[in-house]
């Protein structure tokens, strides 16, 4: 049965630019390493998708719905649902001595930060530096490969993956979740309490479950802390 709008789903993906084949994006370990795009602080894993949401590449989500559980296919998404098409109104060019005040010397390809919007340098030459502030990728048809790994069916899987999105580090075996009439009690180990910003995270976790799960009016958050066993001495 083909997936609709609204359905959590986990995907593996390894996404590459078709016009020159380079890999820009995947959440498989071992395509990362292949590809030298590997981030160590990164967890690699299925990966989260409501659909309809936006989480993903206009194009994506569109080309999900198509798709059934188990099954892996390519998608090809012009620029128009990917990263957009290039815009010649966002192409500008400043003089280089505005870089250089700053005491950035201009190199083709560099990007750099102007008047609070990020920039490619694409060329220099006689004095000026043309500033490109499309998406790097704009104009570019995107390749997807993604393979649907799992569609959630219960509350409780939902709302672990809303939480493990948020804290992927924690183990979605260590996220234990009880729902109670209209209220969520997520109970999380006493590891979150290194996490800088933790409260800023559970409150992102608490508006996803209000808005993506139906009828929740409170969400409370439990954190586990074990006794420690203390040793005595002979």
């Amino acid at each position: 049965m083909p997936l609709k709008k609204g359905d959590f789903i986990l995907i593996n993906y390894v996404a590459k630019v078709k016009e020159d084949g380079k890999i820009i994006g995947t959440n498989i370990e071992e395509v990362a390493k292949k590809e030298n795009i590997y981030d160590p602080n990164r967890v690699y894993e299925p990966e989260l998708v409501i659909i309809g949401q936006g989480w993903v590449l206009k194009g994506l989500d569109e080309a999900l719905e198509k798709f059934e559980v188990g099954e892996e296919k390519e998608v090809e998404i012009p620029p128009e649902k990917a990263f957009g098409v290039k815009d010649p109104k966002k192409i500008r060019t400043i003089p280089a001595r505005e870089l250089s005040h700053r005491g950035i010397i201009p190199r083709v390809n560099m990007q750099v930060e102007y008047n609070g919007k990020l920039a490619i340098i694409r060329s220099v030459g006689g004095g000026r530096v043309v500033l490109d502030f499309n998406h790097p990728l704009a104009g570019k048809t995107i390749i997807y490969k993604v393979k649907v790994v799992k569609k959630l069916e219960t509350t409780e899987e939902k709302v672990i993956e809303l939480v493990h999105r948020r804290l992927p580090k924690v183990s979605r075996d260590n996220i234990r979740v009880q729902i109670k009439d209209n209220t969520v009690e997520i109970l999380l180990p006493d590891e979150i309490l290194t996490i800088s910003n933790i409260g800023i995270i559970q409150r992102g976790i608490a508006r996803d479950i209000y808005k993506y799960i139906p009828n929740v009016a409170t969400v409370r958050f439990i954190v586990e802390v074990k006794k420690e066993q203390s040793s005595k001495s002979s």
